[in-house]
C-alpha cells in the first residue's frame, strides 16, 4: 500500500510536466520506437489481402505495432477502411457479435451521420437498439447491441465484406485479444463458423493478435484447427538495443538529465528488451534522478519496479503446486537436467511424469517457453522475483 500511495504521488508531480518515458497504454507517434520492418512487413500482407496472425509474448507491443501500422496504411491508401475489436472483454457470442458490428460501423464511417446512414442501409433487419455516447474527452460511439437470434450470425460476418463490396473499398479487421473468443461456451462451433465465412472475403482482410502464446499457436498452429493456415504467422521480435539505446539516453537529455550508453544498456538487459519493462524502468530511474544516473540508483530503481508487480507475480505462484514451483526455481537457476537425481532432490521435483506434465502445465500457462531442450521465462521481471524471493543466483 506505501508503494500504491507513493507512486501517486509521483505521478501527482509529474503531471505537469512532459513525462519522457510511457507504458500502460498503447504508445503514440512520438514514443513509438523502431518496429521500421515489422510496420513495414504487416503493412504489406494485410494491403495486399493476406489474412495476419500475430503472436509474441505479452507486453512486447503487439497493440501500439498494429495502431501504427494501420494508421500509416490510412495515409497511404485512402481506400483502407480500419476496424478494431478488442476480444479481451468478450464472454459470449452475442457480446462477440454486438462488439462485431459495432467494429465495423465505427471502422467504416468516419462521422456519427455517415455511421447512421450505414446503419440504416447494412443492419436495418437485425432490430438493434443503437447508445450513442459521448463526452469531453472522447469522441462519438456507436453501441450495437445486437441479438443474434434476430438474424443469423452468418449475416453479421459478412457485414464488413458487404460494405466494401457495396462501398468500393477494402476492410481491414484487427482484433486483439483473439484467443480469448477460445473461452466462450461453445468455441468449436465459433470457431468453424467464424472460418467459413472468413475464408470466403476478398474485399476484408483479418489481422488477429493476442498475448497468449500457447492459446494463439494451438488455434492456429494446429492442422485440426479450422483456423490451420488461416493466414500469415508472425512471430514479433524484441527491439534491437541499437535502437533502445539512443532512445533512452536522448530522452535523459532532453529533460536536462543524463545516462550513460552503458548504464542503458544494462538497464534493458536486466529486463531483456520488454517494451514494457524498459519504459517502466526507464520512468522509475528517470523519475529518481536529480541530473545524473548512479549505479545505486540503477539497483535501487530496479527492485522498486519489481515491487510495484509482486502482487502479480504472486497471484501467479498462488495457482501452482509446489512441485511446479520448484520447477521454475530450477529454471530459474538455469538448470536443464531437470530429471537428474541431484537436482529432483533439491528442488522436489517429484517422479519424471509430475516433471513431464509440469513442464507442460509451465507452458500451457505461458510462464515458461520451450525452446529446442531448453526452457526459459516468458516474463523477464517474474524471473528476476523468483531469483530474488528465493535468492537464487544472488
Amino acid at each position: 500500500m506505501r508503494i500504491i500511495l507513493y507512486l501517486c504521488h509521483r505521478f501527482q508531480y509529474f503531471i505537469a510536466m512532459e513525462v519522457p518515458f510511457q507504458y500502460g497504454r498503447l504508445a503514440e507517434v512520438e514514443s513509438f520506437i523502431d518496429r521500421v520492418e515489422d510496420r513495414k512487413e504487416l503493412k504489406n500482407f494485410l494491403s495486399h489481402g493476406i489474412n495476419t496472425i500475430l503472436v509474441s509474448p505479452r507486453r512486447w507491443g503487439k497493440s501500439s505495432l498494429v495502431k501504427e501500422a494501420m494508421r500509416e496504411l490510412l495515409e497511404e491508401d485512402k481506400n483502407v477502411r480500419v476496424c478494431f475489436l478488442d476480444a479481451y472483454k468478450l464472454h459470449s457470442e452475442e457480446d462477440f457479435y454486438n462488439k462485431y458490428a459495432s467494429a465495423i460501423i465505427q471502422g467504416v464511417s468516419s462521422s456519427l451521420e455517415q455511421k447512421w446512414g450505414d446503419f440504416l442501409r447494412f443492419i436495418n433487419r437485425l432490430t438493434p437498439s443503437i447508445t450513442i455516447a459521448s463526452d469531453p474527452m472522447n469522441s462519438i460511439e456507436v453501441d450495437l447491441k445486437i441479438n443474434p437470434l434476430k438474424e443469423t450470425p452468418e449475416a453479421i460476418l459478412q457485414l464488413p465484406e458487404k460494405i466494401a463490396v457495396e462501398k468500393g473499398i477494402r476492410v481491414i479487421v484487427c482484433i486483439d485479444e483473439f484467443q480469448q473468443l477460445a473461452n466462450i461456451p461453445h468455441w468449436e462451433r465459433l470457431e468453424s463458423m467464424l472460418r467459413s465465412e472468413w475464408q470466403l472475403q476478398h474485399h476484408t482482410t483479418y489481422c488477429l493478435y493476442g498475448s497468449k502464446m500457447h492459446m494463439m499457436k494451438r488455434i492456429f498452429n494446429n492442422s485440426s484447427s479450422p483456423f490451420y493456415k488461416f493466414g500469415q504467422m508472425m512471430q514479433l521480435k524484441r527491439i534491437a538495443k541499437e535502437y533502445w539505446l539512443p532512445y533512452i539516453v536522448n530522452n535523459f537529455e532532453s529533460t536536462g538529465k543524463h545516462i550513460t550508453e552503458e548504464q542503458a544498456e544494462r538497464l534493458c538487459e536486466k529486463v531483456k528488451y520488454n517494451s514494457w519493462y524498459v519504459q517502466q524502468y526507464c520512468f522509475f530511474v528517470w523519475s529518481h534522478t536529480e541530473a545524473t544516473v548512479t549505479d545505486e540508483n540503477l539497483d535501487r530503481q530496479l527492485d522498486m519496479v519489481i515491487d510495484t508487480n509482486e502482487e502479480t507475480f504472486q497471484n501467479e505462484l498462488d495457482e501452482l503446486v509446489p512441485s511446479q514451483i520448484g520447477l521454475l526455481k530450477a529454471i530459474a537457476a538455469g538448470e536443464r537436467h531437470f530429471n537428474a537425481k541431484d537436482v529432483v532432490e533439491k528442488y522436489r521435483l517429484g517422479l519424471s511424469q509430475t516433471i513431464t506434465r509440469n513442464k507442460r502445465t509451465l507452458v500451457e500457462k505461458d510462464l515458461v517457453e520451450k525452446n529446442r531442450d531448453e526452457y526459459t521465462f516468458v516474463d523477464p521481471l517474474f524471473e528476476l522475483w523468483i531469483k530474488r524471493e528465493y535468492d537464487i543466483g544472488r
